[in-house]
């Protein structure tokens, strides 16, 4: 497994927020699934809902800092790199008491809260940054060496004739955060020259409901092992 990942040119993130419906053994078994499917990383959000959405409708999917710990524990134990969308100052104390490797900031984020982006990027940690929410036909909002940007569509789901991709390579876009139905898109990203594909992880398509959007245009076991097995072979190819 060492070896694989060493020849691996590109990293799946597999993000498991808010899909864990508030229950910590979902979280470890999205967790342990995550990791058999091949993924590189498991992402979680850390957010007050009184915050973001404006009432307690997500308190229920709001991980503590002792559950934060918890989910650490657990990843280092399946051996699984954890990664954090972090929504305010207190979360990413929490994250760095932890020591993550790498910081992902929401498209919310970079348009909200400028001052937590440049507080995130100054740690100077691998940053990755969506921007779904921003207009980057005008420009990339920052230019750190550690900040790597995904293409995205914050629609849930994204459909396929909503994406119009770029050009893919290290210091333009990174990689690609996907919130279509299915993985042809991020295949299609990754036949492209995408080094990052991050997309939501789910143990049940059907569950999907107001404070969990996500469900439908997430992948499953299934589809992680596919996306992993087509992108290590296409790296195969490509390094041939």
């Amino acid at each position: 497994m060492e070896t694989n990942n060493k020849q691996r040119s590109v990293r799946i993130i597999s993000e498991i927020h808010p899909q864990h419906h508030g229950s910590m053994s979902e979280i470890k078994r999205m967790i342990l699934q995550s990791k058999i499917g091949g993924a590189d990383a498991v992402k979680v959000q850390l957010y007050s809902s009184k915050n973001i959405w404006g009432d307690e409708s997500r308190s229920y999917i709001s991980i503590t800092k002792p559950e934060l710990n918890e989910i650490d524990e657990y990843c280092k134990i399946v051996g699984i790199d954890l990664s954090a969308s972090v929504f305010d100052e207190e979360k990413l104390d929490w994250c760095e008491e932890i020591n993550l490797k790498f910081y992902k900031i929401a498209s919310r984020t970079v348009k909200e809260d400028i001052k937590l982006c440049n507080k995130i990027i100054n740690i100077n940690k691998e940053t990755i940054v969506s921007l779904g929410m921003y207009d980057w036909t005008n420009g990339f909002p920052f230019k750190e060496a550690n900040v790597k940007y995904l293409y995205c569509i914050s629609n849930y789901p994204t459909h396929l004739t909503e994406l119009e991709f770029p050009k893919f390579s290290e210091d333009y876009f990174y990689g690609y955060s996907d919130h279509s139905i299915g993985i042809g898109a991020p295949m299609y990203a990754v036949a492209h020259g995408a080094k990052m594909i991050e997309k939501h992880f789910t143990n049940n398509k059907s569950l999907q409901v107001e404070t969990q959007l996500a469900h439908v245009c997430s992948m499953d076991l299934e589809d992680l092992t596919k996306l992993r097995n087509y992108s290590d072979a296409f790296t195969l190819i490509r390094n041939a």
